[in-house]
């Protein structure tokens, strides 16, 4: 299953993430100027991608129980991959943000939907691991964004170099879609890579895990529970601090390098090491959460480490000590932004439940592009202060955040002890109810 899931999911979440940044590099290879856009209309069209993107996030892990994945993932692929494509022929500032608002809404469903996907395939225990590899093509994706950016800013052709990238990027994503068709099934234990006998022990698997029931139905009780449990709105909000980072240096670190003295065509090819260094580190991480079985160190630890690089870059005039500040902000904010939703999603047992709160939850940081589109500027060239204090700022919200999460968890579990240990006591059976999910005692929330 490793050999055939995961690098589907890696690749859709490689090329979701190549189209979702490419403005960035767009821009320094002259989208502003070939579209004549002035004073803020450039971070307008970057904002309104989150718009619709936001709308589409919460509703793309129900969407997924219903389409089943190879029609959903395949669909929002070929989908995205066109609207890029398209993009390389837009004359002007209102056809980019119909463009972009376009682009938004295929892009929403994916994340979650692969999110989801994995907690169906394999324990929360396993999470880590499998989705380092996904996650880690979201970095590769960074990096590959910039050298392709570097290859087509050398194309001698009739068209500009920004028309190029999205071009070539969108016929990537296109190119990819029979994979996704012929790959996938709608069910996991249909899988066509799957003989009888492991097909049957899928099915089999799904009765010892915590995180998925295929007999789950739709029910607003389990919305409700999501809803009013107080752990899934601390995590959103210290995913909003994390992602505020994460949205804003993917669309504006090539901008951001370009004011440290580096030539346009330049600065694309230096995204390459920091994104590089980004996958390396949260693959590490990854693995030895799975280890541990824990997940908020990691996080506070990332955030701990982006905060100490977003100083760096504010605080030094050196061109060399800001970029050197880069690598280490960067180092940290993929570990944060994975481990926050593998986190809340481990500790949701019932499906409807757990796409609740990942709905939520990633509504929330989703939700911080549009205010990372908004407050990287232009006129605060070269330094950035304003997006890059905010984006300390958050960081510093979403530690303290992650902390307290970790604190209520551990006060759930100190409640099940008890509950269990008087049911011990009086030699009775621990009660269980499927309607409750990850609320029975026997439930155990993972740190």
């Amino acid at each position: 299953m490793d050999m055939y899931i995961i690098p589907l999911m890696g690749l859709l979440y490689f090329l979701s993430n190549l189209d979702k940044s490419n403005i960035g590099n767009a821009q320094i290879a002259g989208l502003t100027e070939d579209l004549n856009l002035v004073g803020t209309q450039y971070n307008v069209c970057v904002t309104l991608f989150y718009v619709t993107y936001i709308v589409f996030d919460p509703v793309g892990s129900t969407i997924l129980k219903f389409l089943g994945p190879k029609l959903m993932l395949s669909t929002s692929l070929f989908a995205f991959g066109v609207i890029s494509f398209c993009t390389a022929w837009v004359k002007n500032y209102h056809g980019l943000l119909v463009i972009r608002l376009l682009l938004g809404a295929s892009e929403g469903l994916i994340y979650p939907a692969i999110n989801m996907y994995l907690s169906v395939c394999y324990r929360r225990e396993q999470y880590a691991k499998r989705f380092a590899y996904v996650f880690t093509a979201a970095c590769i994706s960074s990096s590959f964004g910039g050298l392709i950016s570097y290859g087509c800013a050398h194309i001698n052709g009739s068209l500009s170099a920004w028309q190029y990238i999205f071009i070539v990027e969108g016929c990537i994503s296109i190119g990819c879609v029979p994979l996704f068709i012929f790959g996938l099934s709608k069910h996991l234990q249909d899988s066509w890579f799957f003989d009888e006998e492991e097909k049957e022990y899928v099915i089999e698997r799904y009765k010892s895990m915590s995180t998925f029931n295929p007999a789950d139905q739709f029910s607003w009780y389990q919305v409700f529970l999501a809803v009013k449990d107080v752990k899934t709105w601390v995590c959103s909000i210290a995913l909003f601090g994390i992602d505020l980072t994460t949205f804003g240096l993917t669309v504006f670190l090539p901008s951001i390098i370009t004011t440290m003295g580096f030539t346009n065509v330049r600065a694309q090819l230096m995204t390459v090491p920091v994104y590089f260094l980004s996958a390396v580190t949260f693959f590490i991480c990854a693995l030895y959460s799975d280890k541990w079985k824990i997940r908020f160190p990691f996080i506070m630890g990332a955030c701990l480490i982006t905060s100490v690089g977003l100083a760096i870059v504010l605080g030094s005039e050196i061109h060399g000590v800001r970029y050197f500040g880069v690598f280490i902000l960067c180092m940290g904010i993929y570990v944060s932004a994975a481990c926050n939703c593998l986190w809340l999603s481990g500790n949701n047992a019932n499906y409807y439940k757990r796409a609740t709160a990942l709905g939520i939850n990633l509504f929330f940081g989703s939700g911080s592009g549009i205010l990372s589109g908004q407050v990287f500027l232009t006129k605060d060239k070269p330094k950035y202060t304003l997006g890059l204090s905010l984006c300390l700022g958050f960081q510093l919200l979403s530690f303290i955040l992650t902390f307290v999460q970790f604190l209520l968890y551990w006060k759930e579990n100190k409640k099940k002890e008890k509950i269990i240990s008087r049911y011990r006591e009086i030699d009775e059976p621990v009660p269980y109810d499927e309607l409750l999910g990850d609320l029975n005692p026997e439930f155990r929330y993972m740190y």
